[in-house]
């Protein structure tokens, strides 16, 4: 199983328009059912995308949406 965050990499990777981190929440909650549809762990799919951002591997547009 391959975890949240390369899964969320690889989301805004494959993805031809920019994504919201509430459209990667629900995205990632569809692609593991384990996963319950929280505030905190939207929360945390933002910090995820942030932290990528920081490490330069995605990019954040001027709406606050996330591109490869």
């Amino acid at each position: 199983m391959k975890s949240y965050t390369i899964q969320l990499l690889e989301m805004v990777q494959k993805s031809k328009r920019a994504i919201s981190y509430e459209g990667a929440a629900k995205k990632l909650k569809a692609s593991n059912p384990q996963l319950k549809d929280t505030n905190n762990n939207t929360l945390v799919t933002k910090k995820i995308l942030e932290m990528l951002v920081v490490r330069g591997e995605i990019k954040k547009n001027k709406t606050g949406n996330y591109i490869s």
